[in-house]
């Protein structure tokens, strides 16, 4: 596995990450990771903050200059997982220049810390083939058992959806090998001006085309997929159907968000190895310091 320093910047949804993860490798000779697991899939973007390119080549976001990989790379039909994404960026850094840093970037801390912990994990060869989808939410949570869903988020527990998807693919080993080279930010901005921004941006999506987009998302048939089990699409079931109103769809979105944010919060607050940063001073500081002693 490749020796080069990694730079991790992680937070919460809405926290500025992208933002701070430009002005860093415009002082460093970087590119940016995604390291969200709904910004991979090229079907969903206004929902879930893709940030926009200013062009794509060969695949590569730009983005005010910088390259951006393994943003819109994935169909929302096709099959996809932690051991998956962890294969994708290990063969990226194997490919990148020896000179350049790579900075992760995004608020999936499973994604991020399978790849600087080296999570040992192992590829599913086939699915399942029992007829989950026929069980009720009871069968299904007995089915996995107490101890593996005793790992699961309280809206995990009770998302038929995601249940099957365990049920059928396993939940990822968490077992570490050696850790990359790396240094851990989290972007540690104030949960009232998180809060804050979620309700912008919900805004901001919805006069950008959310409703838009989620209308093309059913008339194609892709609401079926487990990816689009996601905040930003889940809320519109019902929506087209006149079940509920935009405004009600906009405060789902906003409540489930902030709900995101606080367990993001959670699963970072669990890294010892994690630096809390404010501001986009620290960062840098800390990130020169970092790589003179490499």
């Amino acid at each position: 596995m490749t020796k080069r320093p990694i730079i991790v910047i992680a937070g919460t949804t809405a926290s500025g990450k992208s933002n701070i993860a430009i002005k860093l490798v415009k002082k460093i000779n970087g590119v940016i990771i995604n390291a969200d697991s709904r910004q991979i899939y090229k079907e969903i973007s206004i929902g879930t903050a893709k940030p926009t390119p200013d062009r794509i080549d060969n695949g590569v976001f730009i983005v005010d200059g910088i390259k951006h990989y393994l943003y819109s790379y994935i169909s929302v039909t096709e099959k996809y997982n932690l051991y998956r994404y962890q294969k994708d960026v290990f063969a990226l850094l194997e490919k990148l220049p020896k000179d350049v840093i790579p900075i992760l970037v995004g608020g999936t801390g499973l994604y991020i810390d399978s790849v600087v912990y080296n999570y040992k994990l192992k590829e599913k060869k086939e699915d399942i083939k029992t007829d989950f989808d026929s069980l009720n939410i009871e069968k299904l949570q007995k089915l996995i058992g107490k101890e593996k869903l005793e790992k699961l988020n309280e809206s995990d527990r009770q998302n038929p959806r995601r249940l099957v998807h365990i049920l059928k693919n396993g939940l990822p080993s968490i077992a570490k090998g050696n850790s990359l080279n790396h240094i851990y930010f989290f972007l540690d901005v104030n949960p009232e001006v998180v809060k804050k921004n979620i309700q912008l941006r919900v805004e901001e999506m919805i006069k950008n085309g959310l409703i838009e987009e989620n209308e093309m998302i059913r008339k194609k048939g892709l609401n079926r997929y487990p990816a689009l089990d996601t905040i930003g699409y889940q809320e519109f079931d019902g929506y087209f159907e006149k079940e509920k109103t935009i405004d009600e769809v906009k405060e789902e979105i906003i409540t489930h968000t902030n709900q995101y944010a606080k367990r993001q919060r959670t699963w970072f607050r669990r890294n010892k190895n994690v630096i809390y940063a404010k501001d986009f001073k620290t960062i840098l500081d800390s990130t020169n310091t970092y790589l003179n002693s490499i």
